[in-house]
């Protein structure tokens, strides 16, 4: 039997007969090395992952459930300390989604593209997609394009394959849960190429077997532009209260306690936010000391271009308040990308720094 040096990953809770059978078909195929990771299971499926191990699969197992990314890096730690030769993870989902000749198809790819993130996209035109599915993928892809640049099919595809030159981004990766996979896909755009591989798109029973909760994981994936609208809330609201009650302290005429007030409000509003943003929000490694010198210029750029556009559209409609409205949300998307990749970059990984454009389809 030809031996292939590709770790299958595969992360469950509450999985069925579908998981024993991927197993046992992968291991007839020549994959040795298949990992389960147990997220929090009950005992009524305890006859599902001991029928795998049989068939060579090694269970590891999480005393609760913890989530899907939770368990991707559990798997990823193990894989790494187990199989230090393999050439890399092929991730896929237990509950039937995937084939397993799709699956060998990423084994292969992660061969040829040894830097590269390999993902197995989904068609998402056919009748047979449940409508959640087919919706929930156009707004994650839309949203992953204009934080990207890059358009893909399917970003919300569970088959994926990490070459060893991924690990550590990985592992590094904020998220326990399905958020996980979306920021990892962000982070690996910043420093390697993505492969897609055109894969079936099965959808057993609907999807019924899927454990993801539409409001809360949905929150969970979009996390990072929440957090920064929260954080940016949070300082508006802060200036604005610092500039009342400094109105009502300061002994200057009304001039000059506008202006006071409206530099020290600012400031502070600004440390505030850039300490949110920092270690809440984008969660960066970057020292606070360059880090705050590109915020700063930010914030000048900022202030800069509001007054001035404000000004231009105050000329031609009379409503300055709205202008201003307008003006400042529109730059606040600006200023999401400018600090998501200039402000608070992710350091380069070690393998260094790749092209980001999406490969051709092998």
């Amino acid at each position: 039997m030809t031996y292939r040096k590709t770790t299958i990953l595969i992360p469950a809770y509450q999985p069925g007969i579908h998981m024993v059978s991927l197993v046992h078909i992968l291991s007839r195929m020549g994959f040795g090395h298949i990992l389960i990771v147990n997220d929090g299971s009950d005992d009524s499926r305890k006859p599902y992952f001991e029928e795998a191990a049989k068939w060579g699969a090694h269970i590891l197992n999480h005393d609760k459930n913890r989530g899907k990314g939770a368990a991707l890096k559990t798997g990823i730690r193990a894989a790494r300390e187990l199989y230090p030769s393999d050439d890399g993870i092929v991730t896929a989902d237990a509950d039937g989604q995937h084939l397993p000749s799709d699956i060998l198809k990423i084994a292969d790819a992660i061969r040829f593209h040894p830097d590269s993130l390999i993902l197995g996209v989904r068609d998402f035109s056919g009748r047979d997609v449940p409508w959640k599915s087919r919706m929930g993928n156009r707004i994650t892809a839309g949203f992953f394009r204009m934080s990207t640049g890059i358009r893909l099919s399917d970003t919300q595809t569970g088959l994926r394959g990490i070459p060893q030159s991924l690990y550590d981004l990985a592992l590094s990766t904020e998220g326990e849960r399905y958020e996980y996979e979306m920021h990892f896909l962000e982070d690996s755009v910043k420093i390697a190429p993505l492969v897609q591989i055109p894969i079936e798109t099965v959808y057993e029973d609907g999807n019924a077997s899927s454990h993801f909760r539409p409001v809360r994981d949905s929150a969970r994936v979009y996390s990072r532009p929440l957090k920064f609208v929260t954080s940016s809330l949070f300082s508006s609201i802060l200036d604005l209260a610092l500039f009342y009650i400094l109105m009502l302290l300061l002994p200057f005429e009304a001039a000059a306690s506008i202006t006071i007030a409206t530099v020290i409000a600012r400031v502070l509003s600004s440390i505030m936010n850039f300490a949110l943003n920092r270690k809440w929000c984008f969660r960066s490694s970057e020292s606070i000391k360059k880090a705050g010198f590109r915020y700063t210029v930010l914030v000048f750029i900022q202030m800069g271009l509001s007054a001035g556009f404000v000004t231009l559209i105050s000329s031609f409609f009379a409503n300055t308040l709205i202008a201003k409205i307008i003006v400042d949300v529109s730059l606040s998307v600006v200023s999401y990308y400018a600090q998501k990749y200039w402000v608070f970059r992710r350091k380069e990984a070690r393998h260094g720094r790749y092209t980001n454009s999406v490969q051709p389809t092998v």
